[in-house]
């Protein structure tokens, strides 16, 4: 048989910068009191989202409060239910990841 059959196939690209995300939908929002402030903190004891990942605001569902949340990434219809409610969306900063040494230092 051939090396080239022989041989494990190799897995394919990987890409070093992704991220991933704790995804929280609107719809699990719903379990605060209206006019409360959301922050990432939150969100990890509640269950929310998986403590120690950055979080990420998805639109699915519907928003029923007025809230005023934080998070690392919001997408767009997200951001825009908040804010049709009334509510407020902030940004948190990410911690900055370590760079990788070169081997050229």
């Amino acid at each position: 048989m051939p090396l080239g059959q022989r041989l494990p196939k190799l897995g394919g690209f990987k890409n070093p910068f992704k991220r991933v995300y704790a995804v929280v939908n609107l719809t699990g929002l719903n379990r605060f009191a209206d006019g409360a402030t959301i922050g990432v903190q939150d969100l990890y004891e509640t269950g929310l989202a998986r403590p120690g990942m950055p979080v990420k605001l998805l639109g699915a569902g519907e928003l029923r409060r007025r809230l005023e949340v934080s998070a690392h990434a919001v997408s767009d219809r997200a951001r825009s239910a908040v804010e049709a409610k009334g509510g407020r969306v902030t940004i948190v900063e990410e911690p900055a990841r370590p760079r990788r040494r070169t081997a050229r230092g």
